[in-house]
């Protein structure tokens, strides 16, 4: 019995862990507004929401995985932000929930 409740626990860890690093595309989730600790600062709005939604492809510092290295684009803002808002090969659009200028403008720091 206790084997059997250790699969079960296991399964669901992993179950869970896996839908959590694909960043779930719900289409009708509203962006989380930021606190009130961040609300004048637009990069650290942007690394929030950078650490909430593309770690799972670009890995935890943002220096690639799945994904490519953040650090370093040579890309304009506009030009991340029109990535973000519509998706660019494998990288799908709307992972920024709203926030495609604070998460450029916190990209465009990471050297």
């Amino acid at each position: 019995m206790a084997k059997r409740l250790m699969h079960v626990v296991l399964a669901g860890g992993l179950a869970v862990f896996g839908l959590a690093a694909c960043g779930g595309n719900k289409a009708k989730e509203e962006p989380t507004p930021p606190t009130n600790e961040q609300a004048g600062d637009t990069v650290a709005v942007g690394e929030s929401v950078a650490k909430a939604n593309c770690i799972g492809c670009h890995g935890g510092d943002l220096t690639g995985s799945m994904g490519p290295s953040l650090h370093g684009l040579t890309l304009s803002k506009e030009e991340i932000v029109d990535i973000l808002k519509n998706g660019k090969g494998n990288m799908p659009a709307g992972q920024a929930k709203g926030d495609e200028e604070a998460v450029a403008d916190y990209i465009l720091t990471l050297k």
